[in-house]
């Protein structure tokens, strides 16, 4: 069961802020102002621009932390206070955490290893060096909420929130612990973003001064970066504290394909496997599921085998399917899973469907810019999530309005 939500987003900072602007189809992304983007081919991202971390926790918890840390642990303290949990009356040894990343605080890495660089062995910076391991943001959880549980960090590209949210929904269901925090986060830095830009990987696009960007879908990856944390619990254990739940992941499917070093798995096959699969152990067919959450992200190559897999999963052509891409909203980031959880999840409270359009338009038609549909209010009650990540990784889960 799902009892709390914490988010630090390009479209909100705060549960509730999130979504409203989910709800009407509000993109966080535009021109990167943060750092200089002159000498690359791309000046767009999903930033978060007005994350203030002493409305979370006093300046002598964060002054040493990296920007990663702060966004995560925020994200932990709002999370648990919506859940209603009071770790104080608990066992802090059945609580687990376990976060998402693909990079950890990339800035840190970039500032250690450029004053090792600079100042030799003896002049790198110390005070750094914490927070350039991938495990620094659930450490910091940790110690913050006396946490003595599981603490373990998962980093595998685009699925590493999703490969925590897996984790926690096994370590639960073994009886290992009765709660378990689950987060994803990762930032947009300098050394990140001029990496995929040599790569050729970005959306060309320009951004306007202070204005919202809209890019075409196939045009190529648009990053972004943000932080959310769930609270899981074991659904007798939320049932006897009587607790207000979102819903429940029904299910959770991780599948490996074989692709090209930096690209998708090219025909999807794992990812259909991995959809069918999903929804076979959450005992529902695809005629039951109302809603489909797909990752796409710009890339081009990502959307068209989503489409590919998508025709093959519900038996219909593409022009007759709606979907959510959350990443067109937010850019895409490692940890980027449990941000789209949140929004199906707060879809279920709100009941109202988070925006969707046309499957059709994931492949970029010319000419056909995206057309948000935000009127789609009812009560949902079951919708699919699907991921895949460039190196082959896919992973697929179900989640019901329970």
């Amino acid at each position: 069961m799902v009892t709390g939500i914490g988010i630090i987003s390009p479209i909100g900072i705060g549960r509730e802020a999130f979504w409203t602007n989910v709800a009407k189809g509000q993109t966080g992304i535009k021109r990167i102002t943060s750092f200089d983007t002159s000498s690359f081919h791309s000046d767009i991202g999903g930033c978060i621009e007005d994350f203030e971390p002493r409305e979370f926790m006093s300046p002598s918890v964060y002054r040493r932390m990296g920007r990663v840390s702060r966004m995560v642990l925020a994200a932990s303290i709002e999370a648990l206070d919506d859940s209603g949990l009071v770790l104080d009356t608990m066992d802090r040894e059945t609580v687990a955490v376990f976060v998402g990343t693909a990079y950890g605080s990339s800035c840190h890495v970039e500032n250690f290893y450029v004053s090792f660089l600079v100042n030799g062995a003896r002049g790198a910076q110390p005070f750094l060096f914490p927070e350039t391991v991938p495990n620094a943001p659930a450490s910091h959880i940790g110690i913050f909420h006396k946490i003595t549980g599981p603490n373990i960090t998962f980093c595998q590209n685009e699925l590493s929130a999703e490969i925590a949210l897996s984790y926690a929904r096994d370590i639960l269901l073994h009886g290992v612990a009765n709660v378990a925090l689950v987060g994803g986060v990762d930032e947009l830095s300098p050394i990140l973003f001029q990496c995929y830009d040599a790569l050729g990987a970005l959306n060309s696009i320009k951004g306007g001064e202070g204005q919202a960007v809209k890019p075409k879908p196939g045009c190529g990856l648009v990053l972004g970066e943000g932080a959310c944390v769930l609270v899981l619990e074991r659904g007798d254990f939320a049932a006897e504290r009587r607790a207000q739940t979102y819903g429940v992941i029904k299910s959770g499917v991780m599948r490996g394909g074989i692709a090209s070093l930096g690209h998708y798995e090219q025909e999807g096959d794992q990812m259909g496997l991995a959809m069918a699969m999903a929804m076979e152990q959450a005992d529902v067919t695809p005629d039951a599921v109302d809603g489909i959450h797909v990752s796409a992200n710009f890339s081009g190559e990502l959307e068209r085998m989503e489409c590919r897999q998508l025709e093959k999963t519900f038996g219909k052509h593409i022009t007759d399917l709606r979907v959510t891409p959350l990443k067109y909203l937010t850019g895409d980031y490692g940890g980027a899973g449990a941000l789209r959880a949140a929004a199906i999840l707060m879809g279920f409270r709100h009941q109202s469907s988070p925006p969707t359009i046309a499957a059709a338009m994931l492949q970029g038609v010319v000419g056909r810019p995206l057309k948000w549909d935000c009127g789609t209010i009812g009560k949902s009650r079951c919708a699919l999530m699907t991921t895949s990540t460039f190196g082959g990784g896919s992973s697929s889960f179900v989640f019901a309005n329970e």
